[in-house]
Formats: C-alpha cells, sequence, structure tokens
C-alpha cells in the first residue's frame, strides 16, 4: 500500500477523508427515529463479491430493525480509521467492518473499544480480537481446492502438473489460504506429480492479469494455474482465454457469476472453493445488533464453505440463478 508524506501527502489524505466522510450513505431499514444505528466499513464496495456481502447486511438490517450507516475506505488505512472516528460521533452502537490490516486496523478500532461500542470483523481479523469475528476458515478453503485438484490427478493419470500460482500474503486471509493450497498438495508433490515452477502476487483484477501473463511468458510450460481469489482467478481465466491456452487448467477460490458460467460453458476452469459473502455480511451485522443490544454473542461465528465444479451443472445452476441479482444487468 502506497504512504503518502509531507504537505502533498497530508492534503491528498485529507480530501480522501473528507470525501469519505462527505460519501457516507445511511441506508435504513426503518424509520429515522430508529433506535439503534449500525456502522458498517469496508474497503471495496464496488466488486462482486462485496456487492453480495453488502446485501446480506442490508438484510439483516431489514430482518431486525435498525439503521446501516455505510462507508468505503478504498483501500486506505488512514481513511478507514477517519471513518471510524466520524461514526463514532455519529453515535453508532456498533461497528461491522472487513478490516484492511491486522495491526493497523486493530488500532483504529481500539478508539471504538475505549467508549465501549462493540466491534464485529468480518471475512478479516484484527488484533486485538473484537467483540466478535465472522470468518471462513481461510486455511481449509485454500486446502480444499487443493484436495479438488488432487483429486483429479489421479482419476485422469496425471503424472506431471507444472503449477503456477498467483498469491497474496499482504492480508491474513491470502497467506492462510496459500499456505492451506500448498499444504493440501503435498501428497502429489511428494509423488512427483507436481512442481510448483512458479509463484506471483495478484489481488485487484488488473494486477492480477499482467502477473498472469508474465508468469506464463517466463514459464511456457505451466499447465496448472490457481488463483487465491475472486479477482485474479477472473483474471486468470481471461489471460488463458486470450493467450489461446487451451492446455492449462485452472482452479481457484471465491465464485462469481462470469465464473460459474465460464464453468457451465466447459472451459479451462475445473473447481472453485468459494466463501459465502452473503452470510458473512447477514451474520455481520446480525450479531452486531446482539452485541449492541448486550445480549449473548459467541466470539467466532465460522461461516461454511462451498466448492463448485465444472462437471457439477446442477450445482452451478443453482448458484446463478441464486446470484444473479447481485450482477449489474
Amino acid at each position: 500500500m502506497a504512504r503518502m508524506s509531507g504537505k502533498r501527502g497530508e492534503s491528498i489524505v485529507a480530501r480522501l477523508v473528507i470525501a469519505a466522510a462527505v460519501s457516507l450513505m445511511v441506508v435504513s431499514s426503518c424509520e429515522k427515529n430508529a433506535k439503534l444505528k449500525i456502522g458498517s466499513i469496508l474497503f471495496d464496495g464496488t466488486n462482486e463479491w462485496f456487492v453480495e456481502a453488502i446485501a446480506g447486511m442490508r438484510d439483516a438490517a431489514k430482518e431486525f430493525d435498525v439503521m446501516l450507516v455505510e462507508a468505503d475506505s478504498h483501500y486506505d488505512v488512514s481513511v478507514e480509521r477517519d471513518l471510524v472516528k466520524e461514526m463514532l460521533k455519529d453515535d453508532v452502537k456498533s461497528i461491522v467492518i472487513c478490516p484492511l490490516s491486522v495491526e493497523e486496523s486493530g488500532r483504529s478500532l481500539r478508539l471504538a473499544s475505549e467508549v465501549d461500542v462493540p466491534v464485529v470483523t468480518w471475512n478479516s481479523v484484527v488484533q486485538p480480537r473484537p467483540a466478535v469475528q465472522v470468518i471462513v476458515d481461510s486455511t481449509e478453503l485454500g486446502r480444499a481446492t487443493a484436495l479438488c485438484l488432487c483429486r483429479f490427478v489421479e482419476e485422469n493419470g496425471l503424472s506431471d502438473v507444472r503449477a503456477g500460482l498467483v498469491i497474496d500474503d499482504s492480508f491474513s486471509i491470502g497467506k492462510e489460504r496459500c499456505d492451506g493450497f500448498r499444504d493440501g498438495l503435498k501428497t502429489l508433490v511428494d509423488a512427483g506429480k507436481l512442481r510448483i515452477v512458479r509463484q506471483i502476487r495478484g489481488n485487484l483484477y488488473e494486477q492480477a492479469s499482467v502477473s498472469v501473463v508474465k508468469m506464463l511468458s517466463e514459464h511456457p510450460d505451466i499447465n496448472f494455474v490457481w488463483c487465491w481469489n475472486q479477482m485474479s482467478l477472473m483474471a486468470a481465466v481471461d489471460v488463458i482465454k486470450r493467450l489461446g491456452r487451451d492446455d492449462i487448467i485452472v482452479a481457484g477460490t471465491d465464485m462469481s457469476m462470469s465464473l460459474a458460467e465460464e464453468m457451465r460453458g466447459g472451459g479451462n476452469l475445473l473447481f472453485v472453493t468459494t466463501q459465502q459473502p452473503y452470510m458473512l455480511g447477514y451474520e455481520a451485522v446480525r450479531n452486531a445488533v446482539r452485541a449492541a443490544k448486550g445480549e449473548s454473542i459467541e466470539p467466532t461465528v465460522v461461516i461454511p464453505t462451498l466448492t463448485y465444479t465444472r462437471d457439477d451443472s446442477e450445482g452451478l445452476d443453482g448458484y446463478m440463478k441464486s446470484h444473479a441479482r447481485f450482477v449489474d444487468k
């Protein structure tokens, strides 16, 4: 993440903070005299994964008759910190947040703890621990994709898989997924059936696209690509298709409509293990309401993961039907 310094940097940060504060959007599921106001902070409200999570939060706000105050830090921890301050001034009774950083976000959220406003984190985590963390077992999410690959290799009698991995270790969940995936490959590696030829970083679509092109240019012998998140997986599928590399099979984590359509059409994408972002968002707000009311809560809520495979047409059709509302028409 770029750091800003000097007067110019301070000016840019100031403008970002002002813009973020001005853009605080109140989504109310009840009357203006709502007794309970919940603040929500995330760092990317535009891509499909987060749109689905936001839908879960809004549905929970409607169900539990609370006001949801939404804000987006746009991948900037300084903006995230100022949004926490703004929400506390706005008298929110609890904050739900998908934090950017274990340590830096944790320091910002201490501001809420100091005034007894409970914090619920979802997807990623912070230190010190919040009142509730709503998570997926990221290590198992990565390992599940590896186990799918192991079965595919054995069932198809493959003996020379040359893997390229699109990874990320800037988020705790990214490191855990990548560690889980590599750990799940040990049987293939030990048997000499798979070699990890290259690992390259990629997070957002544009960066991941460049990374995949670079990786395949440097190692054209790669015949399998795994990606750690939705954006990098979408980028890899598009790049491989554009390059005409029908010999490369693909897998990764975090499903999307375009990925489901790719699998349904019989493309190179074989399997995707995925979180349930709608449930992450829903449970975050549900637990924030309970915490704000002083009701009993569990410190950790684990959302189950799902696996989709190219040959499961019924499962893919079900996914596309249920997720169509999260995609711009």
